[in-house]
Formats: structure tokens, sequence, C-alpha cells
């Protein structure tokens, strides 16, 4: 009778030492570690319950998806070795979804190390799939505090810098910002590459900055003038009057006028114009 108390009483304790004991500390996931981002923002997409994704966040050891609901966005994240909805403070406000296979996040600490690279900062770095502008989708690394965002695409590589002091980086911005129709184009060698167009009674302009994607914007009414296809407008000669002038900051606007499609540039304090082809125009 008594080694059957002594034994009741030893496994009692015993119970009351494991109730006592703090549950074990999750171990952290670190998402910079191949696979890991990606397997955790599918299991995030499964919790979610859909997949109108509208942006996926991830840090070292956290990560969070946004999915767009009829009731709103819901955002659910990994936090403290948990999976679960959290608070959020995102808005609907007409952002594009994206399917998240389209975006290689299968190694983000490559992506961590490309950025910090391009940026001089490593410092609590956070990569971000997100509408950017106007509908596109992008993929960017920024740090706390900021550096500047560095921008990937949908593969991981590096945005492409254009340098607007070169044949080459005019024609890129070019073609990045010109629909078939435009009412008016403009390059300045410091703030990049626009062109603006039409539709319905807004004036759409499309903007490409050196190291920045392109944002569009919107404003009420049509853009004065008249529109004139793109495809007509030359990196090669805007190139040949830019050449004439090295080492200088410049600008040109492109709109038609009674006398064509004209090329407004200016040099510092000097300003002339010219034909498409390069021609001088008198004033």
């Amino acid at each position: 009778m008594h080694v059957r108390l002594r034994f009741l009483a030893s496994a009692l304790a015993l119970a009351l030492l494991a109730a006592c004991e703090p549950e074990p500390t999750p171990v952290p996931l670190d998402f910079t570690s191949p696979g890991t981002a990606q397997d955790m923002v599918g299991r995030l997409i499964t919790a979610a319950a859909s997949s109108d994704v509208i942006m996926v966040e991830v840090q070292s050891n956290e990560v969070a998806v946004s999915v767009r609901k009829d009731s709103g966005p819901e955002t659910y994240a990994y936090r403290d070795g948990q999976i679960g909805q959290v608070e959020t403070d995102l808005w609907y406000v007409d952002q594009a979804s994206f399917d998240v296979s389209d975006f290689d996040i299968s190694d983000v600490g490559a992506l961590f190390r490309a950025a910090a690279g391009a940026s001089g900062s490593a410092v609590n770095q956070r990569l971000q799939i997100v509408d950017y502008s106007g509908g596109k989708v992008m993929m960017t690394v920024s740090t706390n505090p900021e550096s500047r965002a560095v921008f990937f695409t949908a593969d991981g590589q590096l945005l492409e810098t254009l340098d607007f002091g070169t044949p080459g980086g005019i024609a890129r911005g070019l073609a990045e910002v010109s629909g078939a129709s435009v009412y008016a184009i403009g390059i300045d060698s410091k703030l990049g590459v626009w062109a603006d167009s039409a539709s319905d009674d807004e004036t759409i302009r499309r903007h490409r900055m050196a190291a920045v994607p392109v944002t569009t914007t919107a404003t009420q009414g049509k853009p004065p003038g008249k529109p004139f296809s793109s495809s007509i407008v030359s990196a090669a000669a805007i190139w040949s009057i830019v050449s004439r002038h090295p080492g200088q900051d410049w600008s040109v606007e492109i709109t038609a006028t009674d006398k064509g499609v004209l090329m407004r540039f200016h040099f510092g304090d000097t300003e002339f114009t010219t034909t498409l082809a390069g021609k001088l125009v008198e004033s």
C-alpha cells in the first residue's frame, strides 16, 4: 500500500512539473534560405482560401500574403511560429491581383544580396510584390531605414538602369513608355522619358526614370494638340542632336504642330526646334 501511494505521489509530481514547464519556443524559420519563402507563401494562400493575391511581403523571419475578398482585403501571415489571419491597414483601391507563381522567389536570400549590392544597405530588408503603378505588378526590395527601393523583374533579375546619355538608353526608354498613338513625348537627361496618350476624357502619362520602372498617372481632360504615331520618333535622330553637346544636361519635347511633328530641344539656355530627322527649323 505504501509503495502504491509513493508511486501515485511521484506520478502526480511529474504531471504537475510537466504542466508548469513553459511551452518550447518555436524555432524561427529563415526565409532567406532557398525554397522556404516560396513554400510559406503557398501555405498562406491555402490558409487564406483565396488565390486572388494583391500583395506578398517577405522578411527574413516573417511572411505575409494579402488577398482580395468580397468584404475587403485580408492578410494572412507567418509570425512567431504561427500561421493565421492578422490585422491589416491595407485598403483595396483597384490594385491588380497576380499569380505568385509568375514571380521567382525561390531564393529570397539571393534577391536580398543583389538588392544590398545595388542600394548599399542590407538593414531590415523586405521583399514586396504588389501593384506598383497603373496595374503593373513589380517585385521590390527595400530597407528600414530606407535607402532606396531596388526593383526586380518577375524572373528575379535587377531592373535595367537606363542611361539617357546613350542612344540605347533613349531607345529603351521610348519603347517602354510609348503606345501606338501619343500626343507628346518628352526626354530629360536627369528625369527620364515620358509620353502622353488619351483615354476617354483623361490624359495618361507613362514615365520611366533611370532606375525606376514605368509609372502611370491620369489627369482629367484630354491632352492638347493632335495625336501622332510614336513609331515615327527615332532615338538615333535624337542622339544625333544630343551627341553634339557632350556633357550638357538636355531635354526635348516632341509634339504635333502645324508644321508637322517637331522636336524642341533645350541645352541650358539654348533652345531650338528640329524636324524628326534632326533638321533645324526656323522659329
